[in-house]
């Protein structure tokens, strides 16, 4: 095999494998992530032992990964640095241009630069700027530890082609990041929008007082046991906080009334499920949430309102705080009775499993108060 043929072959792995780090790197929105495939895919690219990335933030760099992991003497002052102090990343990220340094001990570097790089026991480095859309991201720091090394003008290369890729990577994190930061902020807004309908629901109901806070905690609490995700316990929250937001149009007088209600005010308190649709479902935010307030009055044997829906034709979350609301009412005080003790009903809410309630579900509820003694809180009075 002649010089030329194994220069073929050797392209053609650099090639390969610099798709499989831009193919990585192009998977992920992460910006950790984004940042350790980045200088692992350097070295790997490069064949070298050691890499590092910092990030520009302004007029200062920010170590963002590095491989191997950095020692844990390594000081904390090196993983932030003001530009000024390195002159030979100021000047590569400001032209552009890769800037090699073949012998680190010969070198002319700043004190800054120098307990930099022998904090990390380089010989020779390359610095790469990272640039995305002619805007500076930061700088790829690439070297060896036990000899002095000769970049050749393809390494330089692929190490600048590969830089080009690891800036849009980081450009996309950081709008990625930058918009779920404002998705966050949005989310915070809503829930807390939230929050204020059900307080102003228990001002209207004074004897529900506390009982949206205990309901809301226990269900969160059981959807986690039950094993739903992080963004399903959310809506779970969510609806339990708006389970009876329906309220707000029954009428005072059957709200507020002292005793049992009448056959046709009851037919008006079992309204507010539907009451809560009507308010609830344009609002796409909280469609997923919308199982709890119109669903958690359906029963397992299909005899609930307002739909009659059967088994697990009723959503999960509802049959989660069907248990929840069914306990914390047993348990808490009611103008025309007294709160139950918990061990009753806990046995009740067992009875009624597979009539009323999901058996799984009242299982794991049993087990989780069983476990946590005293879990229903304060009592207090709830209606339908």
């Amino acid at each position: 095999m002649g010089p030329d043929e194994i220069s073929a072959d050797a392209v053609r792995d650099d090639v390969a494998l610099l798709l499989s780090v831009s193919m990585e790197l192009a998977e992920s929105l992460d910006l950790d992530t984004v940042l350790r495939t980045a200088v692992e895919g350097a070295i790997q690219v490069l064949r070298l032992g050691s890499g590092a990335i910092y990030l520009l933030r302004g007029n200062e760099l920010v170590l963002g990964a590095t491989t191997p992991p950095l020692p844990p003497d390594f000081p904390a002052s090196l993983r932030r640095a003001g530009l000024a102090d390195h002159p030979h990343v100021r000047r590569s990220i400001e032209s552009r241009i890769p800037i090699f340094i073949s012998s680190v001990a010969a070198a002319d570097l700043t004190a800054e630069e120098r307990r930099a790089v022998e904090g990390r026991g380089l010989v020779s480095l390359l610095y790469v700027p990272v640039v995305a859309r002619d805007r500076a991201e930061g700088v790829l720091i690439v070297g060896t530890h036990t000899e002095k090394a000769e970049f050749t003008e393809r390494e330089v290369d692929l190490c600048r082609t590969l830089s080009v890729e690891i800036g849009y990577a980081l450009a996309n994190a950081r709008l990625y990041e930058s918009v779920e930061a404002a998705a966050r902020d949005l989310r915070a807004a809503y829930d807390a929008t939230l929050e204020g309908w059900s307080r102003a629901l228990e001002m209207r109901d004074r004897e529900t007082a506390g009982h949206t806070e205990r309901v809301t905690d226990l269900a969160v609490d059981l959807g986690r046991a039950l094993g739903l995700p992080e963004d399903r316990l959310g809506d779970v929250r969510r609806g339990a906080l708006l389970h009876d937001i329906g309220k707000m149009a029954v009428p005072d007088s059957i709200l507020h009334k002292g005793e049992r209600l009448t056959d046709a005010e009851w037919e008006i308190m079992r309204k507010h499920p539907e009451y809560a649709y009507r308010l609830l479902s344009s609002i796409n935010y909280l469609a997923p949430a919308l199982e709890i307030p119109y669903c958690h009055h359906e029963r397992w044997d299909g005899r609930g309102y307002p739909r009659g829906l059967k088994g697990a034709e009723i959503p999960l979350a509802a049959r989660i705080f069907a248990v929840i609301d069914v306990y914390d009412a047993l348990t808490s005080d009611r103008p025309y009775r007294k709160a139950w003790a918990q061990e009753a009903a806990v046995e009740h809410i067992r009875s009624r499993a597979g009539i009323d309630f999901d058996p799984a579900v009242v299982d794991m509820f049993t087990r989780m108060v069983e476990s946590s003694p005293g879990a229903a809180g304060r009592p207090s009075a709830d209606r339908g």
